[in-house]
């Protein structure tokens, strides 16, 4: 796909206008998702691979009575367009009828939102790699091996439907991350944003190598519950799971969510704030929807107390509602919250650490998995910097433990909340401070 069907409107709508004119289904909605997107690889202290790829889809969906039918593709010929519409309506017409299915829904306004960075779009391998080798020479010096990646890419996103929406939006994204390895140690550090100038790849190789070094011959200490202060990288990881488990009313009204029953609830501690919002530039910004209807901000818990749900256009109907904007598509999952924040505190890391006679200090989580999602139960391991706090300092490096732990009764103990925060690959959070975190296993690493 050429450069201009990834980024350009006029383009992308030309697509989905002739999608729908090839359609003779009664209702018919048409997404187009079109992007690029380039990555450089390293390991062992080297580049080893570079790669980029572009390339679009087309889905469309028709509505004929109260059955419905998705049919998808890459080829945006008009032949190809028109082949993509037939396979709709074919199924469409074999589909089971759905006596919840509501008609599309009537155009809304979408608020303008960021547009991509355009140094993110033109950022190349060469650039990548001059990064990258910046970061190489930061962790030879300090004696360690770096592996990670570096990625750049842009994404556009265009709905159309037959009851008249028209969106179009076209966003950047950048992320790196390494891992560097010293001995028996390793640290971890990354960052994500919509401006490739934000990261800034030598301050990222600085911080991977201090908690490598920090965490040299690390010791082994027995599970249980700990007091823990847990870095934005582990905290992104399990309330992000936890949001996206439970707050969509999909979820909620099949009784497969922890605040299925508890809506006006106190759930966790009255310290926790957490929202959805697609339009907040600290993340990675989106105005509409699969189906085209506007993104709304949407408290989902409210110091503590479960505040609200995230609906399509179904789901809203089913309660007597307008849609938030947060449908994800035809594949069954209903709305989901896709742009998480967790308000910030006051306390610095620093003082978190100060604070804590005995405890840990967690980088990130890795390998986390789903124990019971209703009760927010997750398991995972520590991973790529672990620490003993003693007396209020850090002690020295500790080997992995496994955690399985009640992410929402997790944060119904926190103690302290940072002030600053980071945008994950799930959640912009700050730091927490924990009472009690339940770690269950230990490792020989």
């Amino acid at each position: 796909m050429s450069e201009e069907a990834v980024m350009d409107r006029d383009r992308a709508m030309q697509i989905c206008e002739r999608a729908l004119a090839a359609s003779e289904a009664d209702e018919t909605m048409v997404h187009l998702g079109a992007g690029s997107s380039a990555l450089t690889r390293f390991a062992n202290s080297e580049i080893h691979q570079n790669v980029a790829e572009e390339g679009g889809g087309l889905s469309v969906r028709a509505v004929m009575g109260q059955r419905s039918g998705t049919a998808s593709g890459n080829d945006l010929s008009d032949d190809g367009i028109a082949d993509t519409a037939r396979r709709a309506l074919a199924l469409a017409q074999l589909a089971e009828p759905d006596e919840e299915l509501e008609p599309l829904a009537e155009p809304q306004e979408i608020p303008e939102a960021l547009a991509g960075v355009t140094a993110t779009s033109e950022f190349g391998a060469a650039e990548r790699a001059g990064a990258v080798r910046a970061m190489l020479a930061i962790c030879e010096a300090a004696g360690q091996t770096a592996s990670g990646a570096f990625s750049t890419g842009t994404v556009a996103n265009a709905v159309a439907t037959s009851a008249g929406v028209r969106a179009f939006q076209a966003n950047t994204r950048a992320s790196l991350g390494t891992v560097t390895m010293l001995g028996d140690s390793s640290g971890y550090a990354s960052a994500v944003s919509r401006d490739v100038g934000e990261i800034d790849a030598e301050a990222i190789a600085r911080t991977a190598c201090e908690k490598a070094a920090a965490s040299a011959d690390p010791v082994s200490v027995e599970p249980g519950e700990w007091d823990v202060i847990l870095e934005p990288s582990a905290v992104g990881t399990v309330a992000g799971m936890m949001t996206r488990l439970n707050f969509g009313a999909k979820a909620c009204h099949e009784g497969r969510s922890a605040v299925s029953e508890r809506m006006g609830e106190r759930i966790c501690g009255e310290n926790i704030t957490i929202y959805d919002d697609g339009m907040d530039p600290r993340g990675s910004v989106a105005s509409f929807d699969y189906e085209g209807m506007p993104k709304q901000k949407v408290t989902l818990i409210d110091r503590g107390v479960a505040a609200g749900m995230v609906h399509d256009t179904k789901t809203a109907a089913k309660d007597n509602t307008t849609t938030t904007g947060h449908s994800t598509g035809p594949g069954g999952w209903g709305p989901i919250p896709s742009n998480i924040f967790i308000e910030p505190g006051s306390s610095s890391v620093d003082e978190m650490i100060a604070s804590i006679g005995r405890g840990l200090l967690v980088t990130r989580f890795h390998y986390t998995n789903i124990v019971s999602p209703k009760q927010t139960v997750l398991t995972g391991m520590t991973r790529d910097g672990t620490f003993l706090i003693e007396d209020g300092r850090i002690a020295g490096g500790v080997k992995n433990l496994r955690f399985t732990q009640n992410i929402l009764e997790a944060l119904g103990r926190v103690e302290m909340i940072g002030s600053e925060g980071a945008l994950t690959e799930m959640v912009w959070t700050p730091a927490m401070k924990i009472k009690g975190f339940e770690f269950t296993g230990k490792t020989e690493f």
